[in-house]
């Protein structure tokens, strides 16, 4: 990680801007003193299985001080800062404690959300997807730009699909955006506690993942009683999108 400026085209205003370090997912989620190594995706994806059962050590050197990249600038790093980080540290931390004081083997947890502005973590999980893509996926989707921008924007078309899942064992995933037979084009980004799946045009559910679309309607339904959230959990040891198998799964495959 460095934490000096540079240079670029800010991902969110498109603007050429010297650009911060910024945290993906942010810093106060469990993100301070990560470590971790910069590989290739395609050989990742070639050495799967040599990186996640035979202890294949990456060429490259080990980063630390948390996973990111100069993604936004100055100005729309602080307002995402100030508008929808919080939110997104209190249920990281919700869920954090409630995975570590359960059993390892539960695969399923309720949660009360009715204390959280549901609104303003759809728009801090929407700008991680941004933030992991180049500056191409905010052009090609800028009613994503616009849904973050504007933080009472309560609107967004309904191509746009968000799922959840709990993550606790595996590897990360770092959100870019795949083209797929099975589930079309989607971004599946998992970071403990969470795994956030982004669809686009596809209106099928996806798998056994919990739809969050819905917390874009927050500000509609925040004064009615909010039904407690059912988020199941799942493995990431293969890089791959939407490959929850277990490592017992995983084991002898190629």
């Amino acid at each position: 990680m460095t934490s000096k400026t540079i240079v670029g085209k800010c991902k969110l205003c498109l603007e050429i801007k010297e650009l911060n370090f910024e945290h993906i997912p942010p810093r106060s989620a469990f993100n301070k003193e990560t470590k971790y190594y910069i590989v290739e995706q395609t050989e990742l994806y070639q050495k799967a299985k040599e990186y996640t059962f035979e202890n294949l050590k990456p060429k490259s050197k080990k980063e630390q001080g948390g996973i990111g990249t100069h993604s936004f600038c100055i100005n729309c790093n602080n307002f995402l800062g100030s508008k929808y980080v919080r939110t997104y540290k209190e249920f990281a931390q919700i869920a954090m404690n409630i995975i570590k004081s359960n059993d390892v083997n539960t695969k399923a947890y309720q949660f009360d959300i009715s204390g959280l502005d549901l609104l303003k973590f759809l728009k801090q999980i929407t700008s991680i997807f941004i933030a992991s893509n180049n500056d191409l996926f905010g052009k090609s989707y800028p009613e994503l730009l616009e849904f973050v921008k504007d933080e009472n924007l309560d609107d967004l078309n309904n191509k746009y699909r968000f799922y959840m899942y709990l993550n606790s064992e595996g590897q990360n995933r770092n959100g870019h955006i795949h083209f797929t037979n099975h589930a079309g084009t989607i971004c599946d980004f998992t970071f403990p506690p969470f795994g956030f799946v982004l669809s686009i045009d596809n209106p099928n559910h996806i798998m056994q993942l919990t739809n969050i679309t819905a917390f874009k309607n927050f500000k509609k339904f925040q004064k009615t009683e909010i039904p407690a959230i059912i988020l199941n959990k799942y493995p990431t040891y293969y890089p791959f999108p939407l490959d929850f198998r277990s490592k017992e799964e995983l084991n002898g495959s190629t």
